[in-house]
């Protein structure tokens, strides 16, 4: 894909069932951060493999207790990823769900997406945002420092019991209350429209 191809971040009060089949939001791990996990160069490496979340567009809301918005990414025309956030029991906005398809990644889409969940969660008046993600994506934890995010804390068991066990939780927080903007791209509230 050409660099120079037209990006736009839209709100969305659906995703297409065929646009997410058509796009690849698996990622690798090779590498994953040593405990304390505040340092993004403190590495260990792993056996290579590569993992997809998987996404239910139609039960993230469910789970939500307040405000939800969606908000697609299209990069020269085509659908290229998305981010899910929503009100959470804790009064915090939370990114539930950041996918970029793997043909659109390092154009900078998934900056731009977490600067229109931010100016979401700034105009309705949250004073925090929150995601998790784990140890093993270091390309993501890389995103979230680089977008303002302070590391909060971990869990080593969140996953025990699943097929996922082994990984690491990472629990990833940014402070919204100094009126500062995100430090990378931005996006103006005010042309961040709520869906309806």
């Amino acid at each position: 894909m050409d660099r120079a191809e037209h990006i736009s971040i839209e709100p969305a009060i659906s995703l297409a069932a065929d646009e997410l089949e058509q796009c690849d939001f698996s990622f690798d791990i090779a590498w994953e951060l040593n405990a304390p996990y505040q340092d993004l160069l403190d590495l260990r490496a792993l056996p290579a493999r590569r993992k997809n979340y998987g996404f239910d567009p139609a039960g993230w809301a469910d789970e939500a207790s307040g405000k939800t918005a969606l908000f697609r990414a299209t990069a020269g025309g085509r659908f290229a990823g998305f981010v899910a956030v929503a009100e959470r029991w804790n009064g915090m906005a939370e990114i539930a769900e950041l996918a970029v398809d793997r043909e659109h990644r390092r154009l900078g889409i998934g900056q731009f997406l977490l600067a229109a969940a931010e100016a979401w969660a700034r105009h309705h008046g949250f004073g925090f945002m929150r995601l998790e993600t784990q140890a093993n994506n270091v390309a993501a934890c890389s995103t979230y420092a680089r977008a303002g995010f302070t590391l909060g804390g971990h869990d080593r068991f969140l996953y025990a019991g699943g097929e996922n066990a082994g990984e690491v939780a990472l629990f990833w927080y940014k402070d919204l209350r100094d009126g500062q903007t995100a430090r990378s791209r931005t996006v103006d509230p005010a042309s961040v429209r709520p869906v309806r």
